[in-house]
C-alpha cells in the first residue's frame, strides 16, 4: 500500500501547532519543545523513506516487467530524431 506523505505531513503540521499552542501556554519548556519536535522530524523523515522507496521500487518493477516496450519507444524516437535531423538539412 502506498504510504499517505500528504496526511503525515498534514498530521505533523497539526501536531507542531499543538506543541507550539502547549509552549504558549506554558506547559512545556524549550527542552521539552525541542524534544517532541525531534520526535515529529524522525517520524516525519520516516514516512517520507517509506514513500521515496515505495516509489523506486514501483518505478523498477514497472521498468522490469516493460523493457520490452521502453526499447521499442526508445528505438522510435530515435528513429523519428534521425529523420527530422535529415530533413532540416
Amino acid at each position: 500500500m502506498f504510504p499517505d506523505l500528504f496526511s503525515a505531513t498534514t498530521e505533523y503540521w497539526r501536531q507542531l501547532d499543538e506543541i507550539e499552542y502547549r509552549y504558549k501556554q506554558g506547559e512545556l519548556s524549550l527542552e521539552e519543545v525541542d524534544r517532541e519536535v525531534e520526535i515529529l522530524m524522525r517520524q516525519l523523515g520516516q514516512k517520507r523513506r517509506e514513500s521515496l522507496r515505495f516509489f523506486r521500487d514501483s518505478l523498477s518493477h514497472w521498468i522490469s516487467t516493460h523493457t520490452e516496450f521502453l526499447m521499442g519507444f526508445v528505438f522510435v524516437l530515435i528513429v523519428a530524431y534521425s529523420w527530422m535531423l535529415t530533413m532540416n538539412n
